[in-house]
């Protein structure tokens, strides 16, 4: 009706210049957008790394507040100085140009750079309780973490603004879900250390520690940082084997493991160890599998299998899913409940071998300790956390999953070797 009323009073003239004026604006706007569009894309993308750098900015003071109230009640200067030194710590890997020793060099370095971190924790804390210290030489490295990714996200918004680089634009945009996810996750575990309560990675060496009934007097430190105690199960031998608790410790599992298979012949080992979840998957789920079930740089998980090549020994392998940042915060129920099913799938596994087997519960043991009965309380201190799980709505997707997708090459390559940096330095 309209348009016959228009070309009924001339409006086929009128058409054609409406049509005429419409060409002319998209002709300007296009140019213009062309120009702007980008303008505007990186003022959105520095709003956005500005508002995430002020929650990082939070979360980094807010790790320094708790490490620094648990390790002294005065700093000095000279500690000040050196605290804040080793807040920026770097790690060199070592070149793979000669591949021949590389384990061994990796292991050095990694030796290194924590024992640097137990001289300035022995030589400046306050307390001088050897589980405490553990929690403290732990803790910092939350510390470190939540400094560490402060300051890679204020150098790629530096980048930005510099460069003007879309691409990059949309690459770091992707990242700051992924920052803000590990730097809260980095905050939770320092929380959890200095509380001695378990985080999501101390799975492992909780349902190793379920499955020793000897007397404390009875287990003995087997390597560094490794106990060690022969149990039955169902009438046949088994060497448990985990780290040493509560204090929050790793170890070397690789040369425990070692010693007991020249010791002992070993049908099997099953290792135990969180894993990582796919989204849809449920946290506490098991899964079973074959191979060194252990995360991290790949020393002590290269030094198993060399064990087991030797020995002529079939490695077998359960994993307790969560997602990574489940794995650094203080345990959910979920996790926690996940140790019946554990045990009894070790068990089940273990009967399937008629010799000894070894069992090793992989995973950072902080307020794990090292027997059934000292296990026995962990649930009382995680209460006020599940409490506070409940009360918050949790991330259903974890954001850190999209790191493994992320493609290589160009500022790709930079962003992947930022997170690589960083990870170095993450807790397990």
């Amino acid at each position: 009706m309209v348009f016959d009323a228009l070309f009924a009073i001339g409006g086929d003239g009128i058409l054609q210049q409406i049509f005429m004026i419409v060409q002319i604006l998209s002709f300007l706007i296009l140019p213009a957008l062309l120009v702007f569009f980008p303008r505007i894309m990186i003022w959105q993308a520095d709003r956005k790394l500005e508002s995430a750098l002020v929650d990082l900015e939070a979360y980094r003071n807010d790790t320094e507040i708790l490490f620094l109230d648990k390790f002294a009640s005065n700093i000095e200067n000279d500690t000040r100085q050196k605290f804040d030194s080793l807040r920026d710590f770097k790690f060199s890997a070592p070149t793979g140009i000669d591949p021949a020793g590389m384990v061994g060099k990796l292991e050095n370095v990694l030796d290194s750079s924590e024992n640097k971190f137990n001289r300035f924790v022995e030589g400046n804390a306050e307390t001088e309780d050897e589980e405490e210290l553990a929690d403290l030489n732990m803790a910092f490295k939350g510390v470190m973490g939540t400094h560490q990714i402060f300051k890679v996200m204020r150098h790629f918004r530096q980048l930005i603004k510099k460069t003007k680089m879309i691409y990059l634009v949309q690459m770091v945009t992707m990242m700051i879900p992924i920052y803000k996810e590990l730097a809260e996750a980095q905050k939770e575990a320092t929380r959890a250390f200095l509380d001695q309560a378990p985080i999501g990675d101390t799975i492992g060496p909780l349902v190793a520690a379920k499955l020793i009934e000897s007397d404390k007097g009875e287990i003995e430190e087997i390597a560094e940082n490794i106990v060690y105690s022969e149990e039955e199960i169902d009438g046949s031998k088994v060497h448990v084997l985990k780290s040493s608790g509560p204090g929050a410790r790793l170890g070397k599992y690789g040369d425990a493991l070692e010693t007991v298979a020249d010791e002992n012949d070993l049908d099997a080992i099953i290792s135990v160890d969180a894993g990582a979840k796919f989204e849809g998957e449920e946290t506490g789920s098991l899964s079973e599998g074959v191979g060194v079930m252990m995360g991290g740089p790949g020393v002590e998980k290269s030094k198993i299998e060399d064990v087991a090549v030797e020995h002529d020994v079939p490695l077998e392998g359960i994993i307790i899913k969560q997602s990574p940042p489940e794995a650094s915060k203080p345990m959910k129920k979920e996790i926690y409940e996940a140790y019946k099913p554990a045990v009894s799938k070790v068990k089940e596994i273990a009967s399937e071998f008629d010799g000894e087997v070894a069992i090793v519960g992989v995973g950072n043991t902080c307020g794990a300790g090292d027997t059934r009965d000292q296990v026995a309380g962990v649930h009382n201190r995680l209460r006020k956390y599940w409490e506070e799980y409940e009360e918050k709505e949790e991330e259903e997707v974890s954001y850190m999953g999209v790191m493994g997708a992320m493609p290589s090459g160009g500022e790709q390559a930079e962003l992947l070797q930022a997170r690589d940096n960083l990870i170095w330095n993450m807790i397990r």
